[in-house]
């Protein structure tokens, strides 16, 4: 029973010391002698459990007559063997949560006592590490120990960092896991998005607005935690650039313009004229362009939010030379050096490469024809001078700048 058992040998009515001769189990005869009294004390062996049967063959005293007695008797001795306990398998387990301890081997009728107020077989939750010794003591009294050592992990402290916590769409944003030691990583973001991973992990948010960010870790012993930073990423409304100008054909009479801005979540802005006249930062600014010939200007709008962030809009102004001309009514092809030629005059507007110059009789014949500007009728035709009279001229030309035709009409007189 855990103890090495005893046999007591007792010799009476003689003299001390005796002797005593004995076996065990029928074995080899042995002698053992007191020392002083009348008793000896022998321990039985533990080997091994089981029964063992000690056999007092003699016992003879030792005074003057040294009588003896022979085949005194028998007693047997059962040993049982100690019970073989279990703790069980050692625990590691996360701060906060609960275990159970169970002994096995007492066997049935036992009973199982753990150290630091321990009970066998209900959930507890460990301070610390530590080693639990239980006790078992089976239903002859036999005992047996057994150790568990338990150890607690802390609960991993969860810590994460965007490299950009503000921008415009779209967006994109590196997170760095930054606790260290876990195997299992979950991020959950208010967009929907979900990602793994415990290293760095990269998101795009496309939508204006403020969002948050989950980071949930779990170690290689199943601990776990969550960390959720709330509006840690924002992202700001994109400006959209727009206007609009009070007028888009010019002519080189007035080339003023006046732009009207209609941007949106903008607050600075920048202005191309496309005439190479310079910019401007104002909101809502003039520009002259130039008048002394004809084209087209694309005007450029850059619109700023306060991040630096750009929209861009583009309109497109055309300036035209206005149409000046002058068709005489009359003219005099006398010789005289004045007034030989009916000659229209264009000074602007118009393409000289697109011109053409009719003149008509009363019968509408045409009798002249020119295509160049600086050649007019000079009042003949088929070589000999018309006569007096009223004339009918038609003039086709190009708008410069355009592909716009025009067609005049009108009467010029002839007079000798």
């Amino acid at each position: 029973n855990g103890t090495q058992p005893t046999i007591t040998f007792t010799g009476a009515n003689g003299t001390a010391p005796y002797t005593f001769n004995y076996n065990i189990n029928g074995g080899a005869t042995q002698t053992i002698s007191t020392i002083a009294g009348n008793s000896v004390t022998l321990s039985v062996p533990t080997v091994i459990a089981g029964t063992f049967a000690f056999n007092l063959l003699s016992v003879t005293e030792s005074g003057a007559s040294a009588c003896g007695q022979n085949q005194i008797g028998t007693a047997t001795v059962t040993v049982n063997a100690l019970p073989i306990i279990s703790a069980g398998t050692d625990i590691t387990t996360c701060a906060g949560q609960t275990v159970t301890l169970n002994g096995t081997g007492a066997g049935a009728g036992g009973n199982y006592v753990w150290t630091n107020g321990i009970t066998n077989g209900v959930a507890f939750q460990p301070a610390g590490n530590g080693v639990y010794t239980v006790t078992g003591t089976d239903a002859n009294g036999c005992v047996g120990t057994d150790d568990a050592n338990i150890t607690v992990e802390p609960i991993p402290v969860v810590n994460f960092a965007p490299d950009l916590t503000i921008g415009c769409s779209p967006l994109t944003v590196t997170f760095t896991n930054n606790t260290p030691n876990m195997v299992d990583c979950v991020w959950t973001f208010s967009n929907g998005t979900t990602l793994t991973g415990c290293g760095s992990v990269t998101t795009t948010f496309v939508a204006a607005g403020c969002y948050d960010v989950t980071l949930t870790t779990t170690s290689a012993n199943g601990c776990a935690n969550t960390l959720t930073q709330a509006n840690v990423v924002c992202v700001t409304p994109n400006p959209v650039a727009a206007f609009t100008a009070s007028e888009t054909s010019l002519s080189t009479l007035n080339t003023e313009v006046l732009f009207f801005n209609s941007s949106q979540n903008a607050t600075s802005y920048l202005w191309n004229f496309g005439d190479y006249s310079g910019t401007s930062t104002l909101t809502n600014p003039s520009h002259t362009f130039p008048d002394n010939t004809s084209g087209s200007y694309t005007i450029i709008l850059v619109a700023y939010n306060g991040l630096g962030c750009t929209d861009t809009a583009y309109l497109t102004i055309g300036v035209e030379e206005e149409i000046i001309f002058y068709v005489p009514n009359a003219f005099t092809p006398d010789d005289d050096e004045f007034n030989q030629q009916f000659k229209p005059v264009f000074t602007s507007g118009f393409d000289p490469y697109n011109y053409t110059l009719y003149i008509f009789d009363r019968w509408g014949e045409i009798i002249f024809e020119s295509h160049n500007a600086d050649i007019g009728w000079d009042g003949t035709y088929g070589g000999k001078y018309c006569q007096d009279g009223v004339y009918t001229w038609v003039i086709d030309y190009k708008r410069k700048g355009n592909d716009e035709r025009k067609r005049i009409n009108g009467h010029v007189s002839l007079l000798r």
